[in-house]
């Protein structure tokens, strides 16, 4: 938790960072990946006018904020399969020459996407550490404290353009005890976030993220547009 008033600090000076989610979710094809007029700070503008000098940090693609949780907001296209092992079917796949399916090359297909994943997941997972330095050593240090020694939660959210089901069968999963399928991309999102939630240095103050949440872009949006 943060002792650091930045809901005032970015109201007196980052409006001119506002803009829509759809603006700040557009993916490489200009496709928005959550389609709402809903407004947050674009973090990727902010930390490039932090760095403007060079040397810029990987960041997260928006900000949030209320008075008692910062959210950090990544979206990240690419999850989502056009050919998937459970959307797989077998007859379109068969080649014509051997009249039944190429193992070789369907296991070379599916080995490239899931080396493609791990690579989304990398970047996901330097883009958490990276925006979690920018706001300790160049935003918070700017901010006055809060008043009445209250604290404020820093919040990661990951939005993906995966199904939703996925997801769902993830947190079942993690209620039960057990573990999700190997190729739930949320279950492994998470994994590889873990160590940057809830963590404490050697006197005893709070660093990292104190909640951490993977979400589909459906799940996302019908939860902003509740707020």
């Amino acid at each position: 938790m943060i002792d650091r008033d930045l809901c005032n600090y970015s109201k007196n000076n980052w409006q001119h960072f506002i803009c829509t989610i759809a603006e700040i979710s557009k993916n490489s094809n200009n496709g928005s990946i959550v389609k709402s007029e809903k407004k947050i700070y674009n973090f990727d503008k902010i930390t490039k006018n932090l760095y403007s000098n060079g040397n810029c940090p990987a960041s997260a693609d928006g900000l949030d904020i209320t008075n008692k949780i910062f959210e950090l907001i990544e979206f990240k296209s690419g999850f989502k399969k056009r050919i998937s092992k459970k959307n797989f079917d077998y007859e379109k796949a068969k080649c014509e020459h051997l009249g039944d399916l190429c193992r070789h090359y369907w296991d070379l297909f599916y080995k490239n996407q899931e080396n493609e994943t791990k690579q989304l997941i990398a970047s996901i997972k330097f883009k958490a550490i990276e925006s979690y330095i920018v706001l300790e050593k160049k935003i918070f240090p700017c901010c006055n404290m809060l008043k009445d020694n209250n604290k404020a939660k820093v919040k990661l959210t990951i939005v993906i353009d995966e199904d939703e089901l996925d997801n769902m069968e993830d947190t079942l999963a993690e209620l039960s005890g057990q573990s999700a399928e190997p190729n739930n991309c949320y279950g492994q999102i998470k994994q590889a976030l873990k160590r940057m939630q809830n963590q404490t240095d050697a006197l005893g103050n709070d660093y990292f993220y104190d909640n951490i949440n993977v979400l589909s872009a459906e799940d996302f949006y019908n939860q902003i547009e509740k707020t």
